[in-house]
């Protein structure tokens, strides 16, 4: 779902937020494939649900939904977008992703991670599963970019792929979400996204940004690291990327590996793309039910 060229709008939401209503932990194939299921587990299940609906141009171009379900040991995410309006015209793509994997006192561990896409940019897709090596077994349609050889246990250790991204600052125990980097993995390309704070600041709500409240103000920059062509790293050296911008709020609700962290979620994004400069607003946020944002009002 990536571009060799530009990271696009599909791009960015992939790798800062992203991606099926499937169950997860279907077909493990890992060192952990005998670990106990969330609904096995010790400590109670949390279920997340978000919905982020995103803007260009003052259009609605994009509907974003993720499903997350967490205990102090494991986690499964689901997600789905789709194109809106204008965009459904021009860009037409639906796509969805499943990611599942251990919480530990270091940091979410994947265990699998699957996606699908189909629209304009034709049919992708691409599932990886952790081996008992510690490498991940890719396999991918079309197979372009998939490293014959695959990348060693030593380089994807530690890195999560672009779902379990979307939730990071949910599920890791780093006290400071703007002074982090989330190591990403999609199956193709290793690369970095890199947290700094810029502020503090208290949200109104505007536009259909339902979140009132005060939050952190972050650039996001994407890094590549491994992966990439040639071609790829000329034209970003001649052409930096911009970074991003995101703003995380705290809500009391408590997970993580420890079970006490406060949840952090992003609750509005700032892109700028080759197509369109966008914002992404956070509309609807439940845990188990229950509401942590009111509906806008329009």
């Amino acid at each position: 779902m990536t571009s060799v060229t530009r990271p696009s709008l599909r791009t960015l939401l992939v790798a800062g937020l992203m991606l099926s209503g499937v169950p997860l932990f279907a077909n493990a194939v890992s060192a952990e494939e005998n670990a106990p299921t969330v609904n096995e587990t010790s400590g109670s299940a949390q279920e997340v649900d978000l919905t982020f609906e995103i803007y260009g141009g003052g259009l609605h171009i994009v509907s974003f939904g993720t499903q997350a379900t967490l205990t102090p040991e494991r986690y499964e995410i689901a997600a789905q977008f789709q194109t809106e309006g204008v965009a459904d015209t021009l860009f037409h793509g639906r796509g969805s992703s499943t990611a599942s994997g251990l919480l530990t006192p270091a940091g979410p561990r994947l265990l699998n991670y699957s996606q699908e896409y189909d629209g304009r940019f034709g049919e992708r897709s691409i599932t990886m599963a952790l081996d008992e090596s510690g490498r991940y077994n890719v396999a991918a349609q079309p197979v372009d970019g998939i490293h014959k050889e695959g990348f060693s246990a030593s380089r994807v250790r530690g890195k999560v792929d672009p779902l379990t991204a979307s939730i990071f600052t949910a599920i890791n125990s780093s006290a400071a979400p703007c002074s982090q980097t989330i190591p990403v993995f999609d199956g193709r390309r290793i690369f970095n996204l890199k947290f700094k704070e810029l502020d503090q600041t208290e949200l109104q709500p505007i536009g259909a940004g339902a979140y009132a409240g005060p939050a952190w103000r972050c650039s996001v920059l994407y890094d590549p690291v491994a992966g990439f062509t040639r071609e790829f790293l000329v034209e970003r050296a001649k052409n930096p990327l911009p970074p991003f911008t995101v703003w995380l709020a705290r809500f009391d609700e408590q997970m993580g590996p420890s079970g006490n962290q406060p949840l952090v979620l992003p609750v509005r994004m700032m892109f700028e793309t080759s197509i369109v400069n966008a914002i992404a607003h956070l509309t609807t946020a439940e845990v188990d039910g229950k509401a942590l944002i009111q509906p806008a009002i329009n």
